[in-house]
């Protein structure tokens, strides 16, 4: 993720954040948490790397946070999951959404990203 962030002109750098993950600022610079696991600070660099490419903002209105939010988790989960390699590891650990994310190496939030996307996909095809 880092090269990706490199290759798409973002600054990355680590800061404690007390409870948050990591921010986006439109400087084009991301921070990062370094108190949580590589896990979190991978899936939480694909995701500001969503609001880097979204261009988003700080809102308080809290429905297009949400919608901000949604958008930066689909735009993780397109970055860290290919679909062979959800196929197979739903072969392996099935359905549910915290074994997926286990063997995928992601957070339960990314997979269930993923999925929406798939979904959405599947209807309109």
């Amino acid at each position: 993720m880092l090269e990706v962030a490199r290759e798409r002109g973002v600054r990355v750098a680590w800061r404690d954040l007390g409870r948050r993950n990591g921010e986006y600022h439109s400087t084009g610079l991301i921070l990062l948490n370094p108190k949580r696991s590589q896990t979190v600070q991978r899936v939480t660099l694909a995701h500001e790397l969503g609001h880097a490419k979204y261009g988003h903002a700080w809102t308080d209105d809290p429905s297009e946070h949400a919608r901000q939010e949604r958008l930066a988790d689909e735009y993780a989960a397109a970055l860290l999951i290919d679909a062979q390699d959800y196929a197979l590891a739903e072969a392996v650990v099935g359905p549910h959404v915290g074994a997926l994310a286990r063997e995928l190496g992601v957070t339960a939030s990314i997979v269930q990203a993923w999925q929406r996307v798939a979904r959405r996909r599947r209807r309109s095809a």
